[in-house]
């Protein structure tokens, strides 16, 4: 029997984030779905056991995501409460790998226990084949790989100046001798349940698992890992989202009112009439910023019936519009405003300028272009002035 064991207990402090990081979005559902499917998709793997927060928070999203992956696989997910320390949490993932084999009659020895963390998304299945393959032959087996890095090391007693240069006292480690741990860490289950007996007694907590067999003599095999099955520790670690909008507005041309467009006044003898300033080019653009961030529409965020939008400065609601879109960033923006008159040409540059300050980009992500429809159209009688933006973003969710 092959059991994955997906450890996700952590807070993931070190991520600054509202919630745990196995909770953010990845890909195209979550950091810990990620890193649990490939054990429900993969043929050899029989159950999977996830080890959530000890004091049992976001209790309802572990839930959730143990169903999604038994609708995949058909396969039990079993949640266990973990500890404050990683080791007690694989501890309480092995604990329930002895309830499974105790009520299946099974003995723990002929039992495979791949250890995952839940803040690896990009597990392979060429992974958990070599790590299953490896345990044919060996106990305990490590995923790694071979360090890319040159790398020095330093005594003990220079710990705190580490980073202070010129750095002093330093040796050179042989690089080709040198892999990067990953997970998952697997074992026969009886092996290394021992073995964290001997570490209780020792008191000895480790940073994997692969330490604490080594600590109660078990030799540990390397099986090759995969550069993409890096750990997420930082925000920085989850791969940037590209996302794109597009915009249109129409406002109609009346007299007695200012015409403004990019936040630029343009001379003419008509204006847009509109609740606001009627800025039918910046309203384009930020329904293409809120469609492509997935937040709605500027009707949503500023309706018409709201008597403080009244006659409101439209680049100021844009810069509101690049406070909700939160952490994605601009990439770029193109704007083009369909008119017959008055000429644009002249005020182009103003117009990018003003919408550059207001989105905190340089100018040459902008851009703004004007045409006419040859007289066709409500356009070309004059009647009133449309405008088309596409975006692109990129970030986080």
């Amino acid at each position: 029997m092959n059991i994955g064991i997906v450890v996700a207990a952590g807070k993931g402090t070190r991520m600054n984030a509202e919630v745990p990081k196995q909770m953010l979005p990845y890909r195209d559902s979550t950091v810990l779905e990620c890193a649990a499917r490939p054990f429900a998709e993969h043929p050899d793997i029989d159950e999977i056991v996830i080890v959530t927060p000890e004091d049992g928070t976001n209790a309802d999203f572990y839930l959730k995501t143990a169903r999604a992956l038994q609708e995949v696989s058909g396969k039990a997910v079993r949640l266990t409460k973990g500890g404050k320390e990683r080791s007690d949490s694989v501890r309480a993932g092995l604990d329930m790998c002895g309830n499974i084999c105790r009520e299946k009659g099974i003995s723990e020895s002929s039992v495979k226990v791949l250890i995952h963390d839940g803040a690896r998304a990009d597990l392979t299945t060429g992974i958990i084949d070599r790590n299953l393959k490896g345990l044919d032959r060996w106990d305990a087996v490590c995923t790694a790989v071979p360090s890319v890095d040159s790398m020095r090391i330093i005594p003990d007693t220079d710990l705190n100046s580490l980073f202070i240069y010129p750095i002093m006292d330093s040796k050179v480690i042989e690089r080709r001798r040198m892999f990067c741990v990953q997970t998952p860490q697997s074992f026969r289950l009886d092996v290394i349940r021992r073995a964290y007996d001997v570490a209780r007694q020792k008191g000895y907590s480790g940073t994997d698992d692969a330490s604490v067999a080594e600590l109660a003599g078990i030799s540990v095999v390397l099986v090759e890992g995969e550069y993409a099955n890096r750990k997420i520790t930082t925000k920085e670690d989850i791969s940037m989202e590209i996302r794109t909008g597009n915009g249109y507005d129409v406002h109609r041309l009346v007299p007695d009112r200012n015409l403004i467009l990019c936040g630029t006044p343009v001379p003419s003898k008509l204006g847009l009439l509109g609740h606001s300033d009627a800025d039918v080019a910046t309203h384009a653009l930020m329904d293409a910023l809120l469609g492509a961030a997935g937040k709605g529409d500027i009707g949503k965020h500023f309706p018409d019936t709201d008597e403080k939008y009244r006659g409101a400065d439209s680049i100021e609601l844009l810069r509101e519009v690049i406070r909700i879109i939160g952490d994605y960033r601009v990439v770029n923006v193109d704007v083009t405003i369909i008119c017959e008159k008055p000429k644009l040409a002249p005020h182009i540059e103003a117009m990018k300028e003003n919408l550059a300050r207001a989105m905190n980009v340089s100018e040459g992500q902008v851009n703004v272009k004007a045409t006419t429809t040859e007289k066709l159209g409500f356009t070309g009688r004059e009647e009133g002035i449309a405008a088309i933006a596409s975006c692109t973003i990129e970030g986080r969710q």
